[in-house]
């Protein structure tokens, strides 16, 4: 044999050895690659399923939606009318406020009156009695007196 023949003979069994010691790490590899094939289209598989759930609930929470605006809209009318008997109350409250706040400013003058005067006891209560009388007779005489200035002025 010449050394040709010797080299390319070493080179041979090198590369035996070589595809000897690479085979066990090639079927780990191919093992490997299965596994990963087989968890890709699991994962495939639970990403279909998600979505498929992901979907049905975005519908159903879509239409449980447009019911709840369904419902509302319907509902509109009945809080214009409590605002409206809301509104209504305020101003009756501001109207009975303004004319107990009158009154009072009455019976305060009359308390007043009777308390310049030095009276005491049940002849103040009497005296303010009287003072009030007086004055409702002198107010329903002015909204007398102005019912005639529109009444005349009406007729012009």
């Amino acid at each position: 044999m010449d050394w040709l023949g010797i080299g390319v003979l070493i080179l041979a069994i090198g590369f035996a050895v070589l595809v000897v010691l690479l085979i066990p790490v090639l079927k780990k590899l191919t093992e490997t690659l299965d596994n990963t094939a087989k968890t890709i289209s699991q994962a495939e598989k639970s990403l279909d399923d998600i979505t498929s759930e992901t979907k049905l609930v975005l519908y159903n929470a879509n239409e449980t939606l447009m019911d709840v605006n369904h419902k509302v809209s319907k509902l509109d009318p009945l809080f214009d009318v409590v605002e409206d008997a809301g509104q209504a109350t305020h101003h009756l409250t501001e109207t009975l406020a303004d004319y107990t706040g009158a009154k009072m400013d009455e019976v305060r003058t009359g308390a007043e009156v009777g308390r310049q005067k030095n009276l005491k006891g049940f002849v103040r209560g009497v005296a303010l009695m009287y003072y009030l009388r007086k004055a409702n007779k002198k107010r329903k005489g002015q909204a007398a007196d102005a019912n005639v200035k529109v009444t005349v002025k009406e007729e012009i």
